[in-house]
């Protein structure tokens, strides 16, 4: 699926990561939402095993990604440049 997706960008590769927490994580985090329309926690579990179960490649993923998003930017934008994230087409 990812290659027919580059291959429609025009671009000889992109990068791209997947945020995956733990399982207990993603639940915490539906279940603290305020506002929040989605709280469903046998559906939150059923997609999390869905992302969990496909087939990506593993480089792809990043499973703790801890709890500071300035300290996730900075691991993304390191591995970005290691060309760990890179996916081509061709």
């Amino acid at each position: 699926m990812v290659a027919a997706d580059v291959c429609g960008t025009g671009l000889p590769d992109i990068h791209y990561v997947i945020l995956l927490p733990p399982l207990k994580v993603c639940l915490e985090r539906v279940q603290g939402r305020v506002g929040h329309g989605f709280s469903d926690l046998l559906v939150s579990r059923d997609l999390y095993e869905q992302f969990a179960n496909a087939a990506v490649d593993r480089r792809h993923l990043i499973t703790e990604p801890g709890d500071h998003p300035a300290e996730l930017a900075e691991l993304i934008s390191e591995q970005l440049d290691d060309g760990r994230f890179r996916y081509s087409a061709f």
